[in-house]
């Protein structure tokens, strides 16, 4: 075998490990992760299990850490309403009906939704706007409160489990032993290795499964209440395969693209033209030649990186295939007839609420920002904008944020008036600061972040401060304290604050800590990745 091809032995064999159960040692089922999660799929209309006895999380810091996420949540009380009286008779249908939490409207126009050991269900927006009956909001909610129900919030602390931890190396150790051997690694190298890989494989395949539970639990809730298999369970999961499907093919127009610029830039670098003599047409055409191995070189490592990352993605990915779930749910649905009996879908309670003034404004109005969002450089963004961030959303982020990116673009492009150019366009944003329901912490960041880099310390530092008044214990917003403090206090000071991070929001500890990196730690640490990368190519290339 060529040095070349005991270099990529590895991955090929991580490949080949994660494409196919055959090639996966028995010993997996041994796991006492896997043990939990094992057998047959539960028949929908039997019995539930019982509920589990837990120690809640607090619901309302979960709420403040899921508002400092992306775009925060939506403030529409109708739909809120709505929403949360469809998951009161989930809770009663399931015998919990005092069992804390709430559905909360996310502010994204992704199909995204999820739920929350507090016992809370985020719901994007999008899934409101694009949802076509009460049914598939039902199979929605349901499949959430399962994560809920049966108590699927336990994953970091049962891997952190001995146990499992030593089951875990075992099995990674096995995987990796012969390729490390190929690959020259010293035993630390496949101990970690080891651990990575088989704690990797072990906890996505826990996920599936549990998301394979959820959609059992919410087909089995939905017929109980009532509501379509057809229009429900069936409808909610191809809708969700549709959105997946236009993003993957966005996805991959993206990279596509990128493989273009890498080419295109590779053949306009002088490296190679700069040694060869003009007056010898050889030399020239070798550079160009040069030039041209080059950029496909980098494609073609970009490629590989972007099909690993994906095919990665779809087979240890916290979730299952949809299509794969929509043809999990359909085997249930011909073992249990009675589960996929005809029923007209439930409409007009959703279409109702929908219309209602106030919330028909609000879906309007973020549909309308998100575009702008898009396409902040459209003749007409500022306008379109304004007119999304008043009535009911003139406080919400979403639309604040869509009219203060598309005055920064007019402004930049020259089209904006002398009084406008003097303007500041984050001052827009604070219109959300003074609004405890539409609160976001995106809109302190962006704030400080720009006052941060016009060098107005003080100014981004008070904004800091009072977004820390609302925000101050949402876990999500530590790394970027760390960021803002180490570049305005010192970087002492950020690693102090990483340490704390560490302490206080566990889950956070790592990202705290690589936000505490100095620009000259980072510059070192590049350089050093750098000549590891040139090492690897050089070897793989002898």
């Amino acid at each position: 075998m060529s040095q070349r091809a005991r270099r990529l032995a590895l991955p090929l064999l991580c490949i080949s490990l994660l494409a196919g159960c055959k090639t996966m040692p028995e010993s997996i089922t041994s796991l006492p992760i896997i043990n939990k999660i094992a057998g047959k799929a539960p028949d929908p209309q039997a019995p539930l299990p019982p509920p589990v006895a837990r120690t809640w999380p607090d619901v309302r810091k979960d709420v403040v850490n899921q508002r400092a996420r992306g775009f925060g949540l939506v403030h529409a009380p109708e739909l809120q309403k709505y929403l949360n009286d469809l998951l009161a008779r989930i809770k009663r249908a399931v015998g919990v009906p005092d069992w804390q939490g709430g559905v909360h409207v996310l502010a994204s126009h992704a199909l995204d939704a999820y739920a929350t050991g507090a016992g809370n269900i985020y719901v994007s927006l999008q899934w409101l706007i694009d949802a076509q009956s009460e049914d598939e909001l039902v199979a929605l909610l349901g499949h959430e409160f399962g994560h809920i129900y049966l108590h699927y919030h336990q994953l970091e602390s049962a891997v952190a489990d001995a146990d499992t931890v030593t089951a875990l190396l075992g099995m990674g150790t096995s995987l990796t032993l012969k390729a490390g051997e190929a690959n020259r690694w010293n035993k630390v190298d496949v101990l970690f290795t080891s651990y990575s890989l088989g704690r990797g494989l072990a906890t996505a395949i826990y996920s599936q499964s549990e998301e394979t539970a959820a959609d059992h639990f919410g087909l089995a809730i939905a017929h109980k209440l009532g509501y379509s298999y057809e229009h429900g369970s069936k409808a909610f999961l191809e809708r969700l395969a549709g959105w997946e499907e236009v993003q993957d093919k966005r996805e991959r127009d993206q990279q596509e693209a990128l493989l273009a610029a890498i080419r295109a830039q590779a053949a306009e670098q002088p490296s190679a033209r700069q040694t060869a003599s003009p007056a010898n047409p050889l030399n020239q055409g070798m550079a160009d030649a040069s030039g041209a191995m080059r950029g496909e070189m980098q494609a073609a490592m970009s490629q590989l990186s972007f099909e690993l990352r994906t095919g990665f993605d779809k087979v240890a990915g916290s979730h299952p295939s949809t299509l794969r779930r929509i043809d999990t749910l359909a085997e249930v649905a011909e073992t249990y007839p009675a589960v996929a009996v005809h029923r007209e879908a439930v409409v007009q309670p959703l279409e109702r609420v929908r219309k209602e003034r106030r919330t028909a404004l609000i879906l309007q109005n973020y549909e309308t920002a998100f575009k702008v969002i898009d396409a902040p450089d459209a003749p007409t963004a500022v306008a379109t904008a304004r007119a999304a961030a008043s009535g009911p959303t003139a406080t919400h982020a979403v639309p604040l944020y869509a009219l203060y990116v598309a005055t920064q673009e007019q402004t930049a492009r020259g089209r904006s008036s002398p009084a406008q150019q003097r303007q500041d366009p984050g001052q827009l944003l604070e219109a959300n600061f003074s609004s405890e329901t539409d609160r976001a912490w995106i809109t302190y960041r962006e704030r400080s972040t720009r006052l941060k880099e016009g060098r107005q310390t003080a100014a981004a530092q008070r904004t800091v401060e009072r977004g820390l008044a609302s925000f101050a214990q949402a876990e999500e917003v530590q790394p970027y304290l760390v960021r803002f403090y180490g570049e305005t206090s010192g970087w002492d000071d950020a690693k102090k604050r990483a340490l704390a991070c560490a302490k206080d929001f566990p889950r956070a500890a790592r990202r705290c800590q690589r936000a505490a990196i100095s620009p000259a730690e980072q510059a070192q640490l590049d350089k050093q990745d750098k000549t590891k990368r040139d090492d690897f190519l050089k070897q793989m290339f002898k």
